[in-house]
């Protein structure tokens, strides 16, 4: 039984040791949609695990929840692409905040960072696509 988005939530931002990559729904959802879209990671396991720095009681219920996004994310990009939309954070203000998707995207790049290396490459034309999560992860 995988938990509820705001269950999952909570357990990313009360775990701590070992501290999972990403603690909101919005990077989560920015994590997994990198490891849908880009360079695939040879086994599950190793983002999986990482992402949720697995070892608690409650870690199939996780990897459940994981397995359900996942699923969700990879139907649509795959099925109905233009339905897709990222899972950004809503502001107080009212507005949206991407910035933890992107953070989200960017850890999913960076734990795979060998199999990304050709979308890093300057002269690779889809390079420019990265260029708004790379320019917020750095600064």
């Amino acid at each position: 039984m995988a938990l509820s988005d705001e269950a999952l939530e909570a357990w990313m931002a009360a775990k701590a040791n070992p501290r999972p990559l990403v603690r909101t729904m919005s990077a989560l959802d920015g994590f997994v949609t990198a490891s849908v879209t880009g360079p695939r990671f040879a086994d599950p396991h190793d983002w999986m695990c990482p992402v949720m720095a697995k070892g608690s009681a409650t870690d199939h219920a996780v990897f459940a929840s994981l397995a359900r996004i996942h699923n969700r994310i990879n139907e649509t990009l795959f099925d109905k692409p233009q339905d897709y939309a990222p899972r950004f954070t809503t502001k107080p203000s009212g507005g949206i905040d991407p910035r933890p998707w992107y953070q989200g995207f960017y850890a999913a790049r960076t734990l795979n960072i060998k199999r990304w290396k050709r979308l890093l490459d300057l002269n690779n034309p889809n390079h420019g696509l990265l260029l708004p999560i790379l320019i917020c992860c750095r600064s």
